[in-house]
């Protein structure tokens, strides 16, 4: 699977290896209209990528209007912790995301991922500032899990990690979460050969929760953001980090301090506890999460 940006006539191109993928709940759960006409071509409205961009986020340039295969979509540039600059590409923000499912006749799309939410800013703000000994990624082999744009990912593969796997259900959100790492500098290679390339190398693979299967390497940290949305598919993600670490590793999940479902997060420590793991706790968000709204860490380990 071969998608590409266009950046003026520049390209990028980006690999991500496909499994099979399912639709848990998410934070899209506005009710939204249905329309009836579906248009070829979306238009990216700069004026508003501009309005809308978080104090944190830049925009640095528009890649493209859309088309069928890609939404419209802009690379901004993200202060990460005390100062860490990280590119992203992504869609200028949900509505034009949505307006582009929409347009391409895709009405059952979540487009949550198309947003930088505030516990990955905060999670990989821990990342970058190395302060928390949870989330060192030093020398070790990480996937993001629900990674959408990778902003957690992008912050390991920049502060040592050995390699970053970015996994989704959405094979958009991984095309940008690729895309993002090939401008931010970094190297971008299959799934199969993350074991002979240079450290920090990424590489992309679309999971299936109800259904996970082999990345092809093992995975020493596990490290995702916002989530746990329901009980029954949290029971599901523990499962799936069980079989990804093999007996040994950690998983890191950074959420809102107020649960959003309650239940979602007793339902993930005991499904990891049944898996093996050895030790579950949940944490308040280190230090260098200041300037973010109050998050927890949900971490389960196996040793």
């Amino acid at each position: 699977h071969s998608p590409r940006v266009v950046r003026g006539t520049t390209t990028v191109s980006v690999m991500a290896s496909t499994c099979r993928s399912i639709r848990p709940s998410s934070r899209w759960s506005m009710k939204l209209s249905r329309s009836s006409t579906v248009r070829t071509r979306s238009t990216v409205r700069p004026m508003r990528a501009l309005l809308f961009a978080e104090e944190d986020e830049t925009v640095v340039q528009f890649l493209t209007a859309g088309d069928a295969a890609l939404p419209p979509l802009i690379e901004v540039a993200v202060k990460v912790g005390n100062g860490e600059i990280i590119r992203v590409v992504k869609p200028p923000d949900m509505d034009e995301l949505w307006t582009w499912y929409v347009q391409t006749g895709n009405m059952e799309a979540d487009p949550s991922w198309g947003k930088l939410w505030e516990t990955s800013k905060a999670l990989a703000a821990n990342i970058v500032d190395g302060t928390n000994a949870l989330v060192s990624v030093n020398g070790k082999r990480v996937a993001e899990l629900g990674c959408g744009l990778g902003l957690v990912g992008l912050a390991a593969a920049k502060s040592g990690a050995a390699s970053v796997i970015f996994c989704d259900r959405e094979p958009v959100a991984i095309h940008c979460a690729l895309s993002s790492a090939a401008v931010s500098g970094l190297i971008v290679v299959a799934v199969q050969d993350l074991a002979d390339a240079e450290a920090g190398a990424c590489s992309g693979s679309l999971l299936d929760w109800a259904d996970p299967q082999a990345l092809g390497q093992g995975i020493d940290l596990i490290v995702a953001a916002d989530c746990l949305y329901d009980p029954a598919t949290a029971a599901l993600l523990a499962g799936c980090c069980a079989g990804l670490v093999q007996g040994k590793g950690t998983v890191v999940i950074a959420e809102p301090e107020k649960e959003r479902a309650i239940g979602c997060r007793a339902a993930f420590l005991n499904a990891a506890k049944a898996a093996g793991a050895t030790k579950t706790e949940i944490l308040p968000l280190p230090a260098s999460s200041i300037g973010h709204p109050p998050s927890v860490l949900v971490v389960a380990s196996w040793e």
